[in-house]
């Protein structure tokens, strides 16, 4: 008599390892992240300087009168600090032109520093958005325009490559010129203007670096 075959027994189901660290609970992880990040004061300075737009700001006409102070913006490239010019032999608190009414080079003193940014040339700009005319002193000497300066310096490169900011500043009205000539270029011609404002910044931040 034939020997019964033995069954064959079943095989064994694989195991399911699950993961340790399930989705849901890396979104959670996540998330916990994200708002520790948000809540971190100095990584909302680094957003709202580097990242966000910056607020807009009006020029208020009003404010333009003498020793008063108002914020607005200014529109540069890194190559006016060294191609916009005045000329006019009126001094403003120390403040002058690059060159004198006969269009000759300001002297410099005999103690003045070998480069100080122009902290006391007075030079033309154009507000933004509003295209107006103002003259400022020492504008390339504050901290922020300065570093701006020594990041992107223009020897060199054509002006239409290098990379247009505004400057938001606070300012102080010291003077206003009857007449004044204009030069927006180093090679450009002089342009009358007449009842042109003079500022001194007190405090100027770059926005769009």
């Amino acid at each position: 008599m034939a020997e019964a075959k033995k069954p064959i027994p079943p095989r064994p189901q694989a195991v399911e390892v699950k993961p340790i660290l399930a989705g849901r609970l890396w979104i959670a992880i996540g998330l916990l992240l994200g708002l520790g990040l948000i809540a971190n004061p100095a990584f909302n300075e680094w957003v709202m300087r580097n990242l966000a737009p910056p607020e807009e700001v009006r020029t208020d006409f009003t404010k333009w009168r003498l020793n008063n102070e108002t914020e607005l913006r200014i529109t540069l490239i890194t190559a006016d600090e060294g191609r916009l010019a005045c000329a006019q032999s009126q001094v403003f608190d120390g403040m002058h032109c690059q060159f004198n009414g006969d269009k000759a080079p300001w002297p410099k003193a005999d103690n003045a520093p070998v480069d100080d940014n122009n902290a006391d040339v007075i030079q033309p700009y154009r507000t933004s958005p509003d295209n107006a005319l103002l003259l400022v002193a020492g504008l390339w000497a504050q901290p922020d325009v300065a570093m701006r300066l020594h990041r992107e310096p223009p020897a060199g490169i054509q002006t239409k490559r290098l990379g247009r900011f505004d400057v938001t500043c606070r300012v102080k009205f010291i003077g206003r010129f009857d007449d004044v000539q204009l030069r927006w270029d180093t090679t450009g011609p002089w342009q009358p203007e007449r009842n042109a404002w003079v500022a001194r910044p007190v405090s100027c931040t770059v926005n769009n670096s």
